[in-house]
Order: structure tokens, then sequence, then C-alpha cells
């Protein structure tokens, strides 16, 4: 039996008011980064405009992995120079995983 996935749910305070739809564009660009990204399984990007927060839910396929990336120099200095910010984290344990969609937009 493989590894158990483990997820990451990341959030950042907003760093300009956007509409939802350059929300989305902006999430775009960074699609070419995570779908070659073997460690990934998934990765689902959101915003909460009430809030103020817009943020990313990840699916690793095991710990390692999620470790692995969380000390990267992609996760500890490509996105808070990207952003402009260091996000909240919090690891969390992914319940049933349903997809129905291999990618909704690129």
């Amino acid at each position: 039996m493989g590894q158990a996935k483990k997820a990451m749910w990341v959030e950042f305070k907003m760093d300009k008011k956007m509409s939802d739809d350059e929300w989305k564009e902006r999430f775009a660009a960074g699609y070419g980064i995570f779908k070659d990204m073997p460690a990934i399984f998934s990765k689902c990007w959101w915003t909460n405009q009430e809030k103020g927060t817009w943020g990313a839910y990840y699916i690793f396929n095991s710990d390692k992995e999620l470790q692995d990336y969380i000390v990267s120099d992609l996760w500890t200095k490509v996105v808070p120079e990207k952003y402009g910010a260091v996000p909240e984290v919090m690891i969390v344990e992914p319940g049933p995983i349903l997809c129905k969609e291999v990618v909704t937009e690129p």
C-alpha cells in the first residue's frame, strides 16, 4: 500500500483588491509551476473577498513530499517574494478525496 496523503491549507491576506476573475487570472499564472510537480496530488486555489484572504489547499502524495516542499527554495523564497508575504500554514489530514476533473482551467 502507498503512503498516506498529507494536506496543507495556506492562507494569505490579500495584498490588493481584485475581482474574482482577476484572482483566477493571477492563480492561472502559477499553474505551470505546479502541474509538473510529482509531489503534489492536487492543488485548489481559493479566495474569500469578504475576509480579504486567499490561498490554496494542497494535497501531497506523502508527508515526506510535503516536508520536502515546505523547506524548498520555491516555498521559502520564491513564494514570499512573489506575494510579498509569508502565509499562514496549517498541515492537515485530508479526508476521502474525490476528483471529478483533472484540471478545471489551466
